[in-house]
């Protein structure tokens, strides 16, 4: 185990640290490094991660380090669209929405552009100080940031207008067909 020890909790068996560990990298990690932080052996690890790789969990890739793994981009964003559809509703979401605007019209403000393309292309101006350069890097991460929620949050509401919609029309089935009208 590393220097960093990881006490787990009693009920987490060897699948639940290792997807633990790999669902929670930010950097692909072999299968070693995965194994020593879920404290199991590698051919544990190996069997747990091509798994997860299988049902499209986790990506494979290659590098030096070997195969190595890290969390499947799409599955990670549609299960956060889930969540956001499960656990707010249409109100918040719209709040968060708003919320999203008014910070990215500030920085069009703030910056003089209409655009993220436009700050990134702003970093080259000779004007700039370092400090400057620094800090509209910043807000290009944290623009990219919020367009990436901007469309967890869009798609999460149409999620929920997908789900209503089901349901109603499930309920409507399950009436029975006496109480549809009938075509003559």
């Amino acid at each position: 185990m590393s220097d960093r020890s990881q006490v787990w909790p009693e009920e987490m068996d060897s699948a639940d640290r290792v997807r633990h560990v790999a669902l929670t990298r930010t950097t692909p990690r072999n299968a070693g490094w995965i194994a020593e932080e879920a404290d199991v052996s590698r051919d544990t690890a190996v069997k747990y991660l091509d798994r997860m790789a299988d049902q499209g969990e986790l990506e494979a890739i290659e590098t030096a380090d070997g195969t190595c793994y890290k969390p499947d981009e799409i599955t990670h964003f549609l299960r956060e669209v889930r969540s956001l559809a499960e656990e707010q509703s249409v109100d918040e979401l719209t709040n968060e929405l708003r919320a999203i605007g008014e910070e990215l019209d500030s920085w069009k403000s703030t910056y003089n552009v209409e655009s993220l393309e436009k700050l990134r292309q702003s970093i080259g101006r000779e004007d700039l100080s370092a400090d400057d350069r620094r800090e509209r890097l910043e807000v290009i991460e944290e623009w990219e940031y919020n367009i990436q929620v901007r469309e967890a949050l869009q798609l999460a509401i149409s999620l929920q207008s997908s789900l209503t919609r089901l349901d109603a029309d499930l309920r409507l089935a399950n009436r029975g067909s006496d109480t549809l009208p009938q075509e003559g």
